[in-house]
């Protein structure tokens, strides 16, 4: 798929620099207007270096926050279209089950945004949900329901899908290229170990490695990065959960997901902590952090009985996030020509679809299609601070 001839100087409308979802879904977009586009990874495709890889994500149109809850309808659109242009399935439809311990924010702030665009939603009682799902397990105080629309996305299909079109639609891919340094101008110079590259505008979509390239260009949004243990347990019953619907947990004791992998690991069951270990390397490889597979374990005997709680598979995810776990999307305050996508916070890959076009929007000059305010790099910026953020 990707151009692998060597470019000494070549200029673009716009390059873009990290091929994960939301690189290739910004890249799509591009595209799809007729932009010169360049695609820089500096992994091979579908790596698993980041938090693109894998063949499952979960997801939804409830989201505790409004202004992401609003993008959701146009990212179901966007698979949906995406789906017939590659002539390949991306989402199956299971539900999301929502349970929430009190003080019941995410039922109040999910559930009510749902209900506010006109959604469909079932409210259940946790007796409910035992009734219906008997592999699930939850104490009578807690409230529940059920996003019909919500689901599973084919990850690694959606992630090839974006970059078979946008190879198709135009662009050039190069992978395996690492960048090197970034140059501000009116035309901004790609400087990377095998080339050398000008456009008019660039996106940084560079998840983990973002503080890496940021810093150079005076910015220093407080990114953490997280390595999150991706768990898949087997069913004791087997096919007991296989047409269970995804779901998303939490108390105060726990914030756990999980979903079906029917298409995955066929007999297993994903589930998830949506926290894990910090660390600060990007280019730390080690995999061997256990400390929350013990809490894995306690919610899976205590809320899932119908699976086995020990792992049979363990793999590896990594977050970067920012601490309010809003993603930022916005131009450089000094050099308006370079933009910034990142601090996806682990709930990057179902946006997607609208975050790639806003960030080809920003990287084209045109209002953005959705308010920015949330969104911006100066959320984190001090009092009198100028550059540093």
């Amino acid at each position: 798929m990707a151009n692998l001839s060597v470019i000494n100087q070549t200029h673009y409308d716009c390059i873009v620099i990290g091929a994960g979802i939301e690189g290739s879904a910004t890249c799509y977009q591009l595209t799809k207007k007729g932009v010169k586009t360049l695609l820089i990874e500096q992994f091979k495709l579908g790596h698993d270096r980041g938090s693109s890889h894998g063949q499952s994500r979960i997801t939804r149109h409830a989201y505790l926050q409004k202004h992401y809850a609003m993008m959701m309808p146009e990212c179901f659109e966007t698979w949906a279209r995406l789906e017939q242009e590659v002539g390949t399935k991306l989402y199956r439809n299971v539900g999301l089950l929502s349970v929430n311990g009190p003080p019941y924010k995410d039922y109040n702030h999910r559930g009510g945004n749902l209900q506010d665009m006109n959604k469909p939603i079932e409210l259940l009682t946790a007796r409910q949900v035992c009734q219906r799902w008997p592999g699930f397990s939850f104490q009578p105080e807690m409230k529940a329901f059920v996003d019909p629309s919500g689901g599973v996305l084919y990850a690694d299909r959606c992630l090839k899908a974006l970059q078979t079109m946008v190879v198709k639609q135009g662009a050039i891919i190069r992978e395996e290229e690492k960048v090197l340094q970034i140059i501000p101008g009116k035309h901004v110079t790609i400087i990377t170990d095998r080339g050398r590259y000008t456009a008019k505008s660039v996106v940084l979509t560079p998840g983990s490695w973002a503080s890496q390239l940021l810093r150079p260009l005076g910015l220093y949004p407080p990114l953490k990065l997280t390595r999150i243990k991706v768990c898949y347990w087997s069913e004791k019953q087997p096919g007991m959960l296989s047409n269970y619907p995804c779901f998303y947990f939490l108390s105060g004791k726990f914030e756990i997901y999980g979903l079906p992998t029917s298409a995955e690991y066929p007999g297993l069951f994903k589930v998830c902590n949506h926290r894990g270990q910090d660390f600060t390397d990007p280019e730390e490889t080690r995999t061997d952090y256990t400390e929350d597979i013990d809490q894995l374990k306690e919610f899976i005997k205590t809320h899932v009985p119908g699976l086995v709680p020990e792992p049979a598979i363990i793999e590896n995810c990594i977050y970067t996030s920012t601490p309010n776990e809003e993603i930022i999307l916005d131009r450089h305050p000094d050099h308006p020509n370079i933009i910034v996508g990142c601090g996806f916070s682990g709930h990057g890959f179902k946006l997607a679809p609208v975050v790639g076009k806003i960030l080809s929007e920003l990287a084209t000059g045109e209002k953005p299609s959705y308010a920015q305010l949330p969104l911006r790099l100066q959320i984190f910026q001090k009092p009198g601070a100028t550059a540093k953020l």
